[in-house]
């Protein structure tokens, strides 16, 4: 009989990554790094956010103090960050794929303007990045990555009309209650609750009121834009052209019935971004450089969620890419310009359901 090996147990438990058992939930101060990124990549970049933070414990390295939630609903700590005055309350690294204000207006004038925040971007990002203006000037924000919103056009239920091959085309009248947007309402409600506000901006912003108009009155109605790769290219398809990201219009699986178009004036960029405070700028460089890192950029880009590290191939070959740009975000005047366009959308869903809008 051999000699018997004795296999050590563990007696505690793993050092936590995330969050504090005896934090309230939805904290939005004192964190070193607060994060969040879209649904579909939330899981694993928290588990290898989780496992990098595990791996720098067992090291001895200092244990920061990190949030990612997973989305339960209710609030989340985003929606508090514009209520935070001091600077030491405020995180020290935030990653963040939310369209809202992180900062209110005194905070970014006496903290953001005056340098106390900078972008950890590296270079060697490809070129229609830059090109769309997705580089802050200012250098106190960075972008790691692109939700770029492309068409997913069901050829069966266009029939003969051409495939459109660009945003401006969708103003064309020929596709009139054609066109699904996203969006979601509770049953009974006047308003949508939740749509496509980027849409609004990024095409007024490309190419004007007068044929964002035109657009909107070819709409067919909202869905859920998960739900559009499933309806596209089946005899339950709500419309011909659907806007969505290139990540879920890569989903549809008819290809012979449904077309994945990258319009001609650029794929509507949102950008994923983060930025660190220069004094923590140093201390949090390893979970800053997991963004950019090859392994973090081949996986995104596998997604269709183009990344900014350097080297990454996850655009298209000659693909361009529009956004708004850090000026308009940073204008006093863009909260009334979103507050008036998202007036422009409910005055064309409210048309749709009156019926004014055609629906094939």
């Amino acid at each position: 009989m051999g000699a018997m090996i004795s296999i050590p147990l563990a007696t505690t438990r793993p050092p936590r990554a995330f969050g504090d058992a005896a934090a309230p939930r939805a904290v939005a101060r004192g964190w070193d790094f607060l994060g969040s990124c879209p649904a579909p990549l939330r899981m694993r970049m928290r588990d290898e956010l989780a496992d990098l933070l595990r791996e720098r414990q067992f090291k001895g390295a200092e244990r920061l103090k990190c949030c990612m939630p997973m989305g339960h609903g209710g609030r989340t700590p985003m929606e508090r960050l514009r209520y935070i005055r001091d600077i030491e309350d405020f995180p020290k690294l935030l990653a963040s794929s939310e369209h809202g204000n992180a900062f209110n207006r005194a905070f970014h004038a006496r903290h953001v303007e005056t340098g106390a925040f900078v972008a950890p971007q590296p270079s060697g990002f490809a070129d229609a990045f830059e090109q769309a203006g997705l580089i802050d000037p200012k250098g106190w924000m960075g972008v790691y990555a692109v939700a770029p919103f492309v068409l997913l056009v069901d050829r069966a239920r266009l029939g003969s009309r051409k495939i459109p091959q660009s945003w401006a085309d969708l103003a064309d009248p020929v596709y009139r209650g054609e066109i699904a947007l996203s969006g979601w309402r509770p049953d009974g409600a006047r308003h949508w609750r939740a749509f496509n506000q980027f849409f609004l901006v990024a095409i007024a912003r490309l190419l004007g009121d007068r044929l964002l108009r035109a657009m909107l009155d070819n709409l067919a109605g909202l869905t859920h834009s998960a739900q559009m790769p499933r309806l596209a290219g089946t005899p339950n398809s709500l419309a011909a052209i659907y806007v969505l990201p290139w990540s879920l219009a890569d989903l549809c699986p008819r290809r012979d019935r449904a077309e994945v178009v990258w319009p001609r004036e650029g794929a509507l960029a949102f950008p994923l971004w983060l930025t660190a405070q220069a004094a923590h700028r140093e201390r949090l460089t390893p979970l800053a450089d997991y963004f950019f890192a090859p392994a973090t950029a081949r996986w995104l880009d596998h997604n269709r969620y183009p990344s900014l590290a350097p080297g990454a191939a996850g655009l298209p070959d000659q693909a361009r890419l529009a956004w708004p740009g850090w000026d308009f975000l940073r204008a006093r005047s863009a909260a009334a310009e979103i507050k008036r366009l998202c007036a422009l959308f409910h005055a064309a869903t409210e048309r749709l359901d009156m019926g004014e809008v055609s629906c094939a």
